[in-house]
């Protein structure tokens, strides 16, 4: 296997499993009530047979037993009013090369570190009542600041560079249960702090992203199947021209459908799992992903 291939293997699985281990994102489109707060902890594994060379599947067996990646993250909703609610997000991930190869760009066998610290406000901008079913027009902004990781080698654990996302979307809510939501929004990304090899910083591609989910949701369970697609401007392919050893450059796109499910167990705490697979993508591991969280609400007023 050429150098390239086992190299973009690493980075593809850190690309996958930190785009898949979230590909719930952090919105739906249920509203805390004024005062109320939700908070969840989860674990997410990620693993993955194929990767994504630029837009060509390749063989990713020779080195699939030599990474681990394991992403632990806090969640909390706040609602500050009925329609206005704060979102918090912090992953702590640990990347591991198993066969103690080091790190062929900063020379690590492993990686630990908190990521992308993710900080939101998303409204409920108007919502149109009918007979059974009620439908909210939804806006959200998210600043995403990284924490200080070096973005710049095949286990890092992020692009490192601050940024803005901004979303609009709309959510059916009948009174039966059933309810489809559906995000469209666009991520700005700033430059990225390159320490590691000559050139200073670099630029991260922005990206266009779309998020459905429909589901069934009452006091008793929570389902929902979604769909994530996410697309690149500008960046490069890894190995192709213009590409210069800097991870973050790359245009990275991706289509992911997984399952979500969550059960109240005793008044207030509940507990969650799901699944999810990328179908298609682009310089990023072909990653299957299993999750299982706890969350526990409470009213701080």
């Amino acid at each position: 296997m050429r150098k390239t291939q086992q190299l973009v293997l690493v980075f593809a699985l850190s690309l996958g499993f930190y785009a898949s281990g979230n590909a719930q994102g952090m919105f739906d489109g249920f509203f805390q009530k004024k005062g109320d707060l939700s908070i969840t902890a989860s674990y997410a594994k990620s693993q993955f047979d194929e990767f994504y060379l630029g837009a060509e599947k390749q063989d990713a067996v020779p080195v699939h037993e030599e990474i681990s990646q394991d992403i632990f993250t806090l969640y909390a909703k706040y609602g500050i009013t009925d329609r206005l609610s704060a979102v918090v997000m912090l992953p702590f991930i640990s990347a591991s090369n198993t066969s103690n190869v080091p790190d062929p760009v900063n020379g690590e066998t492993s990686i630990s570190d908190i990521q992308d610290i993710s900080i939101a406000l998303k409204l409920n901008a108007y919502q149109f009542d009918f007979n059974k079913a009620d439908l909210s027009i939804i806006t959200a902004a998210t600043a995403v600041i990284p924490s200080g990781y070096e973005p710049n080698g095949i286990l890092s654990i992020g692009s490192g560079a601050f940024g803005i996302d901004l979303r609009a979307g709309l959510h059916l809510n009948t009174d039966i249960g059933f309810f489809s939501t559906i995000f469209a929004g666009y991520n700005f990304r700033g430059d990225a702090d390159n320490n590691l090899t000559p050139g200073g910083d670099f630029g991260v591609p922005n990206s266009f992203v779309t998020t459905g989910k429909i589901g069934y949701a009452s006091k008793l369970i929570y389902v929902e199947a979604w769909a994530d697609f996410a697309n690149s401007e500008e960046g490069v392919d890894i190995g192709g021209p213009g590409f210069a050893g800097n991870f973050p450059e790359t245009n990275v796109d991706y289509s992911r459908v997984g399952l979500t499910l969550y059960k109240e167990v005793i008044p207030n705490l509940g507990i969650s799992a799901g699944i999810g697979k990328v179908i298609d993508g682009r310089n990023l591991g072909d990653s299957l992903t299993y999750s299982g969280g706890i969350t526990y609400n409470f009213s701080v007023l």
